[in-house]
């Protein structure tokens, strides 16, 4: 098996996948059969069979010669069993047991069983006492009878009821060889005078029996006594539940007998049909455990509906609608819709279907749905039809009437669909077969193997038979008379295609001819490649007839629309078989074609078709069965047997593909025939040849994949998927065959590395395991494959290696062998298996091998330096390789920090946070020294995604300077710029720090706030401060960034201020405010504003603007501001509050002297304050004291005021406040001179303040008003005078 083939491209096999796609598409668009009855949607009956095209004529189509059964075969009665027949006194009774290759005959008392295919293994049973009136075989209810009963036979009697058990003895491959039946009945009991007609089993075990009463029939049993004492019972299901406990004799009614009953598994539906013609319908539940009666229809109903249906325009008279003599289900693979199928004695289908019901139960009523004429009603057709049909069959499409000719003749109709294979309505064929005798049993032999299975899930319903005939065996039908068995088959189109070829002498015959062109090209050839590659080995004749029927009727390819620029092509030899002839080798195509614009030959597409047809069942389903997630066992949906007919059925069409796909025109110069060959011919010749071949390709992994399919499974498919890890067990729960195919290589790979490592440790089994891969998948398994397997193996060894020192050697050893195969290993299985080990030496440098190796010309680089960070098909070759790395390194980060609860999928394993620190450090180390600049770019945005950024600061590499300078080009890319003015800090380049982090400052982003902008301001002079070499523009650049601070500053206090407002207005400025403002836009749009009066008189000091009436009202605002957020406050809180922020601003503006701290304005707003509220004459001179006002400047201020003599102090009531005030402020100066200024220095002072306490004694004296202010102010000057004359005289 092992093919050498040369690799192809993932694209390449996606090609030839998608044609075999298209072909499955076509395959399942086939109509079920209720359309093709024209009557899609059930509300009404229909009529067909009237037309010569429900019957088309072979002859007519030049196939007068093609079979449509097979020879009946005839197995006598044994002899033994016809000499009984002489001694029949009261009654005969004969029927098939089909699941046991049986028939059965009663002769009175006796039943005798015997081989219907053999004619031998005669068998009776004679312990009755009582004539049989009925047969039936059932298989058991599991848990109640012993294994070695595999049946139960029922047997019925006017009185009684037996189940005997059935046991056999097996011959070969043939379990049911000999046939034995156990003496001792398991259950007997009365049938309650009811003599029972029919036995029907279900594969649940469930006994029905037609009552000649017309009442249906259970008998129950079970493995412990119940019911009375009793382990069985008799129960009547079509009246009352509890009617067994009634006898027979007291239950009155017309008698209606139930003469078949019939069964349908799919649905879990029990039909029945009386003598008189009504059919009962009952629900048997979802699990087929219980039973309801659902409804019925009668005879006549029937008759009206057939009536009104057919509306006889044709003159059909009603007498060919009764009496109905059989009925059929139609199981749900057939057809969702039609569920019943009756035949009346004119052959007349009648087709029924089911309502569902609308009272809660699954079904309602039963409709007749559509009603199928037999041969003979057609104009143009056959006169002859069915008379007298008394026994009919129906399975698949396929339906068999008997009808009785005479006493001694039945004549079999056989009418079959199969011959016309896919139609858009129904068309049929008939042929009648004359059985000698009566036929009394009619049944379908089972299949030797399931052939349902090979088809099953890849279409909706059983589809056509030309469709499945590669699996279908022919179907046959067993016939029983008196005289014996007779087993008739039917044709598929693959058998008349073999007897065409077998009865033709060569292929120039019309019968040839005729087949392909009724079912066309693609249908003919793919039906001609059952023959050839089923019979390469077994029927070399037949298959080399049909490889030359093959290539003489498969058509050639066309172009549609003709070719373009097209070199014209020398002539060159044909022959038959070439359909993949193409150009010579020296010439090439000027010009390409799209391959939808040639349409490919019939056997082009017959090759599809055959290909898809083998692995419909696979194709597009999942490898593991439904419903399976990664954290359950992972069984595969198909064994080992059925993996092995899929390969083996694939491999007969490789070898023939291997044999005629390579050949060209060139190597086929032998053919004594010469054609001219023409561009647009040779043109498509070459697509299609290029199309074979490609599919060739895929049948070989098509191949190679069931194998190592087959393989797993043959060593315990769940146990091997057990060990893949976690997203391995995800992708392969989703994944389908063609993908395995297809695109699977990454599963493949686990899946083999997983069945190696099962016999890791034992080099023997592991070798011959690799021999074995390399025999059956040597495109999936091939030396890159050996050399993973041997580092494989010394990778486990080296896990349970003691020694440090061997173990470090195996791992390094193993580590070169992966390194060779870098690209074709899983990675992430690797890295997980080296983490588990700590060898992060080898995680890293694999995956940059493996990175370089999937990348040779570095593409990935070039995108980087030229401005993409990556490209996508660049960036998807080396991302999986990186983040290998960093997956580990993202656990050891976790687990550093104590993290609890994570999942580690990396295999890492620590035994503390300390431990994973150090060793996450130890791999970054080994990560620093990778010369692959592109993965320091990944490695470095791992580090800053983290924020890691102290460590990628310890990074030395020559590869971070230019990383950061290319990633800070990129638009809003903060947290690069953040790293890179650290970097430059760290590295001493103060310049450029402080530069960056000036443009950071002024970054248009929402992302910061005005502090961050600060910040970045408050580093950069810092930063700009700490340069060694000053230049002018570094000055420059200083004073820029102080001013910028500057600004700054009263933008945040403008920005606090705005934070008490609570209007939307202020909200939206508040935003506007994390972005820096220019002084002019501060002072128009915030300040002035939002009437920020402490704000606008920063600004005007800021800006250096002195404007005095300006200057003046905003303080007059900032008084009255502060005095208005304390007005429900107590005078005192009051005083406090004004005086804090009298003290706040003095301290950032008595420095300008009266440009922004006008001491006189300020001195009279706040002693007409102090003296409306009535407060202590003392505040305002203390406040502005507290301020940072002197006592000279405060003289002087209020000896202004007093000059001025202004009347506003009389309308207060207080006309000598100011004098007042003096005195206290002289007071004041008095002490602190005495206090805090030397003697010497004082006196001259003293002597000063002695005068001006003189002119205001004397003008306090001169004043004839009366007034405590007076008294108080006098007081304290004389208290002064009196001291300086103590002191200084």
């Amino acid at each position: 098996m092992n093919t050498s083939m040369k690799p192809v491209s993932t694209e390449s096999l996606e090609t030839a996948a998608k044609l075999i796609d298209s072909a499955l598409a076509c395959d399942r668009q086939y109509a079920e059969l209720d359309l093709l009855l024209k009557n899609s949607r059930m509300t009404s009956g229909t009529l067909t069979g009237m037309t010569d095209s429900d019957y088309p004529s072979l002859c007519n189509q030049g196939l007068a010669s093609i079979p449509l059964v097979g020879p009946v075969r005839h197995v006598p009665l044994p002899a033994e069993l016809s000499e009984q027949f002489t001694h029949i006194q009261c009654n005969c009774v004969m029927g098939l047991l089909p699941q046991i290759s049986r028939g059965w005959v009663t002769i009175d008392t006796d039943i005798f069983f015997w081989n219907y295919e053999t004619g031998g293994d005669l068998a009776y049973y004679e312990g009755l006492a009582e004539v049989v009136l009925s047969v039936g075989l059932i298989t058991p209810k599991p848990g109640i009878f012993q294994p070695h009963i595999k049946f139960l036979l029922v047997v019925c009697t006017a009185s009684e009821i037996i189940v005997l058990g059935v046991t056999f003895q097996s011959e070969g491959d043939d379990v049911y060889a000999l046939m034995h039946l156990q003496p001792n009945p398991l259950f007997s009991i009365s049938s309650d005078g009811v003599n029972m007609i029919q036995v029907k089993g279900t594969p649940e075990g469930r006994i029905f029996l037609a009552g000649a009463n017309g009442h249906l029939y259970e008998l129950q049993y079970q493995s412990y006594l119940s019911w009375f004492g009793k382990r069985c019972k008799l129960v009547n299901q079509s009246s009352s539940y509890f009617s067994f406990l009634v006898p027979s004799a007291l239950r009155f009614g017309e008698s209606d007998p139930i003469v078949q009953i019939e069964y349908d598994a799919s649905r879990q539906l029990l039909y029945t049909r009386s003598e008189a013609g009504s059919i009962y319908l009952y629900d048997l539940g979802l699990d087929g455990q219980s039973i309801s009666s659902v409804t019925s229809i009668s005879q006549d109903t029937i008759i009206n509906e057939a009536i009104r249906t057919s509306n006889n325009p044709h003159g059909i008279d009603k007498s060919n609608f009764k009496p109905l003599v059989s009925i059929s289900p139609i199981r749900k693979e057939e057809s969702v819709t039609l569920s019943l199928m009756g035949v009346t004695s004119s052959g007349v289908r009648i087709y029924f279907s089911i309502t569902t019901s609308t009272l809660g139960g699954r079904y309602g009523s039963l409709n007749l749905a559509h009603i199928r004429m037999p041969p003979g009603f057609a104009p143009n057709g056959p006169p002859q039809r069915p008379l007298n049909v008394h026994m009919a069959n129906f399975s698949r499409g396929n339906s068999i009437l008997c009808m009785s000719q005479n006493d001694s003749i039945d004549v079999v109709w056989t009418i079959s669909p199969d011959t016309f294979g896919i139609s858009s309505s129904l068309k049929e064929t008939s042929i009648t077969t004359a059985i000698e005798g009566r036929v009394w049993a009619l049944e379908e032999c089972p299949e030797p193997f399931s052939f349902e299975s090979k088809v099953a899930g890849c279409t909706r319903t059983f589809p056509p038979t030309i469709i499945c005939q590669h699996v279908q065996p022919t179907r046959r039908f067993i016939l029983l008379t008196s005289q014996g068995t007779f087993i008739l088959s039917t044709m598929r189109p693959v058998d008349q295609l073999h007897h065409l070829l077998q009865s033709c002498n060569g292929l120039d015959t019309e019968s040839i001819a005729s087949f392909f062109k009724l079912h066309h090209e693609k249908e003919g050839c793919a039906t001609a490649l059952i023959l050839v590659c089923n019979n390469i080995s077994t029927d070399n004749i037949i298959s080399q007839s049909a490889t030359r029927a093959f290539f003489k009727y498969g058509g050639e390819p066309t172009l549609r629309g003709g070719m373009l620029q097209v070199s014209t092509p020398s002539s060159s030899q044909h022959k038959n078989n070439s359909f993949f002839a193409t150009t010579d080798n020296n010439q090439s195509l000027g010009g390409a074609i799209m391959p939808n614009e040639v349409v490919y030959s019939g056997k082009h597409d017959g090759i599809c078709l055959y290909f898809s047809r083998i692995l419909a069942p696979l194709w597009d389903g999942k490898i593991v069965e439904d419903n399976q997630t990664p954290d359950k066992a992972l069984v595969s949906r198909f064994t080992c047997e059925d993996l092995a007919w899929f390969s083996e059925q694939l491999s007969g069409l490789k070898q023939f593909l291997d044999e005629y796909a390579p050949m060209s025109l060139s190597e086929l110069g032998d053919s004594p025939v010469r054609h001219p060959r023409t561009g647009p011919r040779v043109q498509a010749e070459a697509f299609e040849r290029n199309s074979v071949l490609q599919l060739r390709v895929l049948v070989q992994y098509s191949i190679e994949g069931l194998e190592l399919w087959r393989e797993l499974c043959e060593h315990q498919f769940y146990m091997i998927t057990e060990q893949l890890p976690q997203n391995i067990k995800e992708d392969l729960c989703r994944t389908t065959f063609r993908d395995l195919v297809v695109s699977g290589k990454q599963i493949t790979i686990a899946l083999i590395n997983a069945l190696m490592e099962r016999y890791f440790g034992d080099s023997n089994l592991t070798d011959a395991l690799s021999a074995r891969l390399r025999e059956i998948c040597p495109s999936l398994y091939g030396a890159a494959d050996l050399k993973t397997t041997k580092a494989n193996e010394l990778l486990q060894s080296a896990k349970h290696q003691t020694n440090k020192a061997e173990q470090t050697a195996m791992l390094h050893k193993s580590l070169e062998f992966f390194k060779q195969v870098a690209n074709n290993i899983d990675l992430t299985t690797t890295c997980t298996q080296y983490a588990s080990v700590g060898f992060y030496r080898g995680i890293v440098e694999l995956c940059l091998t493996a990175a370089n190796q999937l990348d040779q010309q570095n593409l990935n680089l070039n995108l980087t330096l030229n401005g993409e960070v990556f490209g996508e098909q660049t960036r998807a070759l080396r991302k999986h390789c990186y983040t290998c790395i960093t997956n580990t390194l993202n656990s050891l980060l976790l687990m550093s920090h104590g993290t609890s609860g994570i999942q580690n999928t990396t295999g890492v394993k620590v035994s503390s946070a300390i431990e994973a620190e150090r060793q996450l450090t130890e791999m970054l180390e080994i990560c620093y020294q990778s010369q692959d600049e592109v993965f320091h770019i990944f490695l470095y945005d791992w580090l800053i995604g983290n924020n890691l950024i102290n460590r990628l600061l310890d990074v030395t590499s020559s590869y971070l300077e230019p990383y950061l300078r290319r990633a800070a080009k990129l638009s809003d890319n903060i947290p690069i710029l953040d790293v890179m003015w650290k970097y430059y800090e760290k590295n001493r380049n103060y310049n450029s720090a402080a530069r960056i982090l000036a443009k950071l400052a002024d970054r248009e982003t929402n992302s910061f706030t005005l502090w961050d902008r600060i910040d970045y301001i408050s580093r950069a002079i810092l930063c700009a401060k700490a340069c060694t070499k000053t230049t002018n523009e570094a000055g420059e650049f200083l004073h820029e960034l102080e001013d910028k601070m500057d600004v700054a500053q009263l933008q945040l206090k403008i920005y606090s201020s705005l934070e008490q407002i609570k209007s939307d207005e202020a909200q939206e400025a508040l935003a506007e405010l994390n972005s820096l403002i220019d002084i002019s836009n501060l002072y128009s749009k915030y300040a002035e504003r939002f009437n920020l009066a402490e704000a606008q008189l920063a600004i005007l000091h800021c800006a250096g603007h002195h404007d005095p009436p300006l200057t003046q009202r905003l303080w007059k605002e900032i008084i009255n501001q502060e005095l208005s957020s304390t007005i429900d406050l107590p005078e005192v809180s009051k005083m406090s509050s004004l005086r804090n922020k009298i003290v706040l601003l003095g301290a950032n503006y008595l420095s300008s002297a009266e440009k922004f701290f006008p001491l006189q304005f300020i001195v009279q707003q706040l002693e007409v304050i102090s003296c409306n509220g009535g407060w202590d004459e003392s505040w305002a001179m203390e406040t502005l004291l507290q301020a940072g006002v002197t006592h000279p400047q405060l003289h002087s201020t209020y000896d202004t005021i007093l000059q001025m003599k202004s009347s506003c102090w009389e309308q207060l009531g207080h006309p000598y406040h100011i004098q007042t005030v003096i005195s206290i402020l002289l007071t004041s100066y008095v002490n602190h001179l005495n206090t805090q200024v030397s003697l010497t220095e004082r006196k001259p002072i003293m002597c000063a303040i002695q005068d001006i306490i003189d002119a205001h004694v004397v003008d306090l004296q001169a004043s004839t008003a009366i007034s405590s202010d007076i008294t108080s102010a006098l007081s304290r000057f004389k208290a002064i005078q009196s001291g300086y004359n103590k002191y200084y005289h």
